[in-house]
């Protein structure tokens, strides 16, 4: 008796304003951000003599943001906090927002309606929801909030199945809901689906109200969302699989499943044979109507599939159809077995992309390396390399790469003159073939700057750098010399090798014309013990330096110490004594 008392107060409320006809379902889930196809109204409640709500003063509109659409990403509802309880319903990118928390919620409601035309394709009418209501143990459960769903024909019959009423009991929770704290009951996501295949081409309004309590001081609001779908059995694809399995698929939002194979999930795999029927038996949500069954049929048809395939591919990939790979280019048609329903032909336009070929000749020095893509060469050689190139075919790079082996010395690489004298520096090439240029510098106090033999007469002592670089100019290298110039004095080297390369043989003294003679010269090994000397002798004379013997041996590689006495031309100077130590090397 509920029920019907309540359908009656809710028809002369929607009597009031024709819904806008929405005929397609083209936004009836708010997906295109709006609430286009929808009307929106807005009103007062109130008890009638049978303690039943009544909807008046129905006015069309927005009060304080009672239609708000909500989009993904926006959250979850700020007042659940028992469990989330997102904004939007899952699986959609909008939903809409009927009624909201406020104080001024009381003895208001909100509304949104919509009417559509039922095709062959749209035969199944699919809604989600959620719903917060407010509750307070003092009022009675008449005069509490609630939530109410409609679906009726032209003539405001209600459609079977469609409707849905839920108003807060003044004991215990509602079906379905559950609590959070001493004053909100909640009913998180549901899921309703009403079968509309003896409606087609007739004209459906869907209405949806949400209201707070007939004292004023509560709230009721709720979230919503459709979709417009076919009742259908859908095959996961026109064949069967490679094993022979053809996959059914019934639509989404029950909450029973029952196939006639036995099966109770959405989705049913058979081995389909021409003429073989299945159903299933959907149960919507039990906590709105379990009484509200529907059966979909399925037969197995001969089907024919003609598939067009166009791809493009790189040289060295392939495109398998069937059991035929396929290499080049061309148009071919392959026939596939996919059992006796199906009759399976594929044309596949393929376009094979060659690779991107480049070759290179390439040369570095030794000690050098060359980078292509990701691969380093040190090494001269005939390399082949594969570059990867995202969304495009490989490249293929193929590098002749040489590397010229170039060494470079100076002889001497340092030498002592005295001021205003001389010296030879001779620049040694070690390298395959002789086409090279050369750069000294700095070019003060040279002969040449730019050739192999040189002499150097600086007026200063001077550190030259030699450059040499091979004519493709890909290889290059430096060496330095030092050229001491002993102004007034005596030099003496710290490192001599007597090994008869003729470089750095003989240890002597060296200086120039301020020095007269050499009044001694003595070398000591690491006792102190005397192995060479020497007495009154011109400088600048290898003959009269040590040549690393000592009682006619060869000695060892060492360390020994030296004093050296000087007597300058210069009358006024006294003779001076050197002193040091110097390293005997092999």
């Amino acid at each position: 008796m509920k029920k019907k008392l309540f359908v009656v107060c809710f028809l002369v409320g929607i009597n009031i304003l024709k819904a806008q006809a929405q005929v397609d379902c083209g936004n009836v889930g708010f997906e295109a951000g709006s609430t286009q196809g929808w009307t929106l109204t807005n009103g007062t409640i109130a008890l009638n003599a049978q303690f039943r709500v009544v909807f008046q003063n129905e006015a069309l509109g927005t009060f304080d943001t009672g239609h708000l659409i909500i989009k993904l990403g926006d959250g979850n509802d700020p007042r659940i906090t028992a469990e989330s309880l997102p904004m939007v319903a899952p699986g959609s990118n909008y939903s809409i927002r009927i009624g909201n928390s406020s104080a001024q919620r009381g003895s208001r409601f909100d509304r949104i309606k919509t009417s559509f035309v039922v095709t062959p394709e749209n035969t199944l009418f699919q809604y989600k929801f959620a719903v917060v209501l407010q509750k307070d143990t003092r009022h009675e459960s008449y005069q509490k909030p609630g939530f109410d769903l409609l679906i009726y024909d032209e003539t405001k019959t209600p459609i079977p199945c469609s409707y849905y009423n839920i108003q807060l009991s003044k004991t215990g929770t509602a079906v379905g809901f559950k609590s959070q704290g001493a004053d909100i009951e909640y009913r998180n996501w549901t899921t309703g689906a009403i079968d509309l295949r003896e409606y087609v081409g007739r004209t459906l309004t869907v209405v949806v109200t949400a209201h707070g309590c007939t004292e004023r001081g509560h709230y009721g609001y709720a979230y919503f969302d459709a979709q417009c779908l076919k009742s259908e059995i859908k095959p996961a694809s026109v064949c069967p699989d490679t094993d022979g399995f053809l996959t059914l698929i019934a639509p989404e939002g029950f909450e029973k499943y029952k196939w006639n194979t036995g099966e109770t999930t959405a989705k049913v795999k058979i081995k389909p044979k021409i003429g073989d029927k299945y159903f299933v038996k959907l149960v919507p949500y039990s906590s709105l109507d379990e009484t509200c069954e529907l059966q979909l049929d399925y037969q197995i048809k001969p089907q024919k599939a003609d598939t067009t395939i166009k791809q493009t591919i790189c040289e060295g990939e392939k495109v398998v159809v069937g059991n035929k790979t396929y290499t080049t280019t061309g148009t071919y048609v392959t026939k596939i077995d996919r059992g006796e329903s199906c009759d399976s032909t594929v044309t596949l336009q393929l376009t094979v992309q060659p690779l991107t070929r480049y070759a290179q000749k390439i040369t570095i020095c030794e000690g050098e390396s060359l980078t292509v893509g990701t691969t380093k060469y040190t090494t001269s050689g005939i390399y082949t390399t594969t570059i990867p190139r995202p969304s495009r075919c490989d490249s293929i790079v193929t590098t002749t790469l040489t590397v010229d082996k170039l060494e470079v010395s100076v002889v001497p690489n340092e030498a002592v003159i005295s001021e205003k004298d001389t010296v030879q520096l001779r620049a040694l090439v070690i390298a395959p073939t002789n086409n090279y240029t050369y750069l000294w510098t700095p070019d003060r106090g040279l002969s040449c700057t730019n050739c192999a033999v040189i002499w150097a007469y600086p007026d200063a002592s001077t550190r030259y750098t030699l450059t040499v670089t091979n004519a493709d100019k890909t290889c290059q290298k430096k060496t330095e010399v030092k050229i001491t110039v002993n102004r007034c004095g005596i030099y003496v080297p710290d490192v001599f090798s007597p090994n008869n390369d003729q470089q750095n043989d003989v240890f002597f003294v060296q200086a120039n014309e301020c020095v007269k003679q050499i009044k001694s010269m003595a070398v000591y090994n690491r006792w102190g013990e005397v192995v060479f000397q020497q007495a009154n002798f011109p400088p600048s004379r290898a003959e009269y330096g040590w040549n690393g013997t000592y009682l006619n041996q060869l000695l060892g590689p060492g360390v020994f110490s030296y004093k050296i006495t000087a007597e300058f031309t210069d009358p006024d100077l006294a003779p001076h004594t050197y002193s040091g130590v110097l390293m005997l090397m092999k």
